[in-house]
Order: structure tokens, then sequence, then C-alpha cells
């Protein structure tokens, strides 16, 4: 959705969440209307980072792997040239095989790869905002709040302190239960 037209929207969540709660100009001065950076809440919330690090941990291990992989096609490509002259034809063509083919299969398997952890980060960060938006929602009911939106998504260009409610939100989302699962 377009800059545009996601604040128009937002202009008409906010007449329509007003009206229809009966509100009217003075009321809707002292309706509280909170921010939160998700994005912020994922990444500083002790949740967040332990998730975030272990599957940073995962790529890492991944990424030795690979690395491994690597050397090992390298070893293979400076024997091949070492013993070039001295290899018969046929023994130089298996083994020019065995290199295209070992390159092939560390190709696959870095694209193999990148698509898991880009599977499972998408994944896990959509679970992380699902039971974040959860402890926005007790937050909101529990504090009185007519409305939370989302800074980044919201395309709100302005926003007070007072109105930021990301620590809070951090804070909560840290202390809430059953979050905690892979």
């Amino acid at each position: 959705m377009n800059r545009g037209r996601a604040k128009r929207v937002l202009q008409i969540v906010l007449v329509v969440a007003l009206s229809a709660m009966g509100v009217g100009s003075a009321a809707a001065q002292a309706a509280k209307i909170g921010l939160v950076d998700l994005q912020k809440v994922l990444v500083d919330s002790k949740k967040g980072k332990g998730i975030l690090s272990k599957l940073q941990g995962d790529k890492d291990a991944k990424q030795k792997d690979v690395e491994a992989q690597e050397k090992k096609i390298r070893q293979m490509d400076a024997d091949l040239e070492k013993q070039r002259t001295v290899l018969s034809e046929s023994a130089r063509t298996e083994r020019e095989r065995a290199l295209r083919k070992a390159k092939t299969d560390l190709r696959r398997t870095v694209d193999d790869l990148n698509r898991e952890f880009a599977d499972r980060e998408r994944d896990l960060r959509e679970r992380l905002i699902r039971d974040v938006t959860a402890v926005v929602r007790a937050y909101g009911q529990k504090n009185g709040y007519v409305l939370i939106m989302e800074v980044r998504a919201g395309g709100v260009m302005f926003g007070s302190d007072q109105a930021d409610l990301t620590k809070e939100i951090t804070a909560a989302y840290d202390s809430s239960p059953g979050s905690e699962k892979k």
C-alpha cells in the first residue's frame, strides 16, 4: 500500500473509530492514542533478541560448513592445476567433472540455505509480530487506549514522545507468558 493511501486509510479509521464511539471533538482530544515501533520491540526485547540470536547461530554454523566445502573445492582446483600436465586425458576429465559437480553442489547448497533461512526468519518474525500484537491489544485494553498504531506500517509522520509506547510494550512482551516457545 502506498504512503498516500495508507495515510488516507488511517484518517478514515480514526474518524470512524472516534465517530463509532460517539466521541465529540472535546472528547477526541482526551482519547488515548499510542504508537509502537514493532521492529524496535522485536530487536530490543529479550525474547526477540534470543530468538534472532539463535537463528544467527544456526546461520553461522551452516556458514562454517559452506566455508569448509569452499576450501575443499579450492584444494581440488589447486591439485588439478598442479597435476594437469601429468594426468592422463581421462583422469583430467574425471577430475574436472568432479570439480564442476562440487561447485554445482555448493551453489545449490548455498541457494537452499539462503531460502531456508529466509523462510525461517520470515516465520519467526511473523510469530513474534503475532505475539507482540497480542501484548499490544492487552496493554491497550488495560490502559484505556482508543487506538495504538504501528509507527512504520501506519505511515506515521510525527508522534509525540508521550504517545510512543515502544518501551512499555517491549517490557510487557518480555514479561508475557507463553511466547518463548520455538
